[in-house]
């Protein structure tokens, strides 16, 4: 009975470890957002819509869906004939040039050029929920 107590002790400490590294790419991500998105979107659990729809709880839903938020028909049309889930490769296209993955958007926003940032700013917005 021992044994087993120690090896679940060891499992649960083990399991909510996160990396030095993902740590600091979450950080850095935070800090593109601060810089970059907070004008226009909201990254906060308040989740509310501003002039871009809020950031919370997005990573991993159907783009075109948070409540309340008045899509332009044509982000609407995209996302639903294309099926767009916000996962790490639709967002890191969408973050790099808005109008590439869905163009015609109403998001005026030139994009994140550099990759790391990107996959920074993903990498934080994955911890909103």
């Amino acid at each position: 009975m021992r044994k087993f107590a120690l090896f679940s002790l060891a499992a649960a400490i083990a399991l909510p470890m996160v990396s030095v590294d993902a740590m600091a790419s979450v950080r850095k991500g935070k800090k593109v957002a601060v810089k970059q998105c907070v004008a226009c979107h909201d990254i906060t659990e308040a989740a509310q819509n501003k002039v871009g729809p809020p950031l919370w709880g997005i990573y991993g839903k159907p783009a075109g869906t948070v409540e309340g938020y008045q899509y332009s028909q044509v982000h609407l049309d995209k996302a639903k004939a294309d099926s767009i889930i916000w996962d790490d490769a639709t967002l890191d296209i969408y973050i790099a040039d808005p109008q590439a993955l869905i163009p015609g958007n109403k998001m005026v926003y030139p994009g994140v050029k550099k990759e790391t940032q990107r996959k920074n700013l993903i990498e934080y917005m994955k911890t909103l929920k």
